[in-house]
């Protein structure tokens, strides 16, 4: 793993990226309501959306360069770990599916600062873009990215372990739960991005898979 700085700087930027994916879903959250969408809160979105995103992504790929030389390209990686990583979109997928359907038949409540359903087609667009390109990408970086190169940089069963637990934990935290099953499923969801990537060593391996079950979700609004 990478040369860490000290773990006070290393906490202090690790609760920086948590203070932007916050903000980032917070304004996604409040632009798009079953009234429509605000168009001044949409716009206002997307730019702080992508200068965070930005900010967050430059310094990953600034950090991952420090522990790895030649990253394996998407294909490759893609390739190498297909098996894993079609396992882990079968089973977000599902849990997915599993729950929408037991919202539907009222066996179980529905998310209260879940996507909107709305009459408006720009607030689906609106959603699709927001979750898959910029709140996917920046959830992923936090509890995944950042956070096993911050604090688990040890390669032993018990960091693995300790980590992925962790790792979910902050999921179900920063999808800023409206209740406490959803709570539990964003973190099940988290568990599956964690160990796909320490599985592959990889962050787009992660990506591609919680970005297909941001889709998946969506959709199923």
């Amino acid at each position: 793993m990478r040369v860490g700085e000290s773990p006070g700087t290393d906490l202090v930027r690790y609760i920086i990226w948590i203070i932007f994916s916050i903000i980032t879903l917070s304004l996604k959250n409040i632009a798009a309501t079953d009234k429509g969408l605000n168009m001044i809160l949409t716009a206002i979105f997307f730019a702080v959306g992508l200068v965070f995103l930005f900010l967050m992504a430059r310094r990953y790929l600034r950090e991952r360069r420090s522990f790895s030389d030649n990253p394996r390209g998407f294909m490759s990686s893609l390739t190498s770990n297909i098996g894993l990583v079609t396992l882990m979109i079968i089973l977000v997928c599902a849990l997915r599916i599993m729950v929408s359907y037991l919202q539907v038949t009222g066996k179980l409540p529905r998310f209260k600062n879940d996507d909107v359903i709305s009459s408006d087609q720009k607030v689906f667009i609106f959603n699709i873009i927001a979750n898959v390109f910029i709140i996917t990408i920046q959830q992923q970086l936090v509890q995944t990215g950042f956070f096993f190169n911050y604090f688990f940089r040890k390669s032993t069963a018990s960091n693995a372990i300790i980590g992925i637990i962790f790792s979910g934990i902050i999921a179900g935290a920063i999808s800023l739960p409206g209740s406490l099953l959803q709570f539990f499923m964003m973190m099940a969801l988290g568990w599956c991005y964690a160990l796909t990537y320490l599985y592959t060593q990889d962050e787009k391996m992660s990506m591609l898979v919680a970005i297909v079950s941001s889709i998946v979700g969506t959709i199923l609004i």
